[in-house]
């Protein structure tokens, strides 16, 4: 199915939504790390990221992003190469969007201390960084 292109709305607005709910749910995840909701947080981390990328799809393509949530795909749909520091960690933090979603994968992943939750939010901080840096929107 071909994605609908954005010509009825404004792309930079819409590109901006989408950026603008990123930055949020990324404070989303500092308050959820602080209330020590540690899957929460880890949730809110991916959502940042994908909601960054689809971001950055309407902004370069002027169409609405793809209705996918892996984060590598959509690195992929932009034509990203992920660096290794980052790969890693963005399958982790993939993980993550199914797990809140599907109690029956929660356990196999839960988060039990503040430093793993607290290392998921830096990582993602460190993403995103990386992602303004090569997307340069």
């Amino acid at each position: 199915m071909k994605n609908k292109s954005t010509k009825r709305t404004n792309p930079e607005k819409v590109a901006k939504l989408w950026f603008d709910k990123s930055k949020e749910d990324l404070k989303s995840a500092k308050a959820m790390l602080e209330a020590r909701r540690y899957s929460w947080c880890a949730f809110i981390c991916q959502q940042a990221i994908e909601k960054y990328l689809k971001g950055a799809y309407v902004e370069k393509f002027n169409q609405v992003p793809p209705y996918i949530h892996r984060i590598e795909r959509l690195c992929k749909e932009l034509g990203l190469d992920i660096p290794e520091k980052h790969f890693d960690w963005i399958v982790r933090i993939d993980k993550y969007y199914i797990a809140t979603r599907y109690p029956a994968y929660k356990e196999a992943i839960s988060i039990k201390k503040y430093s793993q939750a607290e290392e998921i939010y830096n990582k993602t901080r460190e993403i995103l960084k990386w992602l303004k840096e090569t997307i340069k929107t």
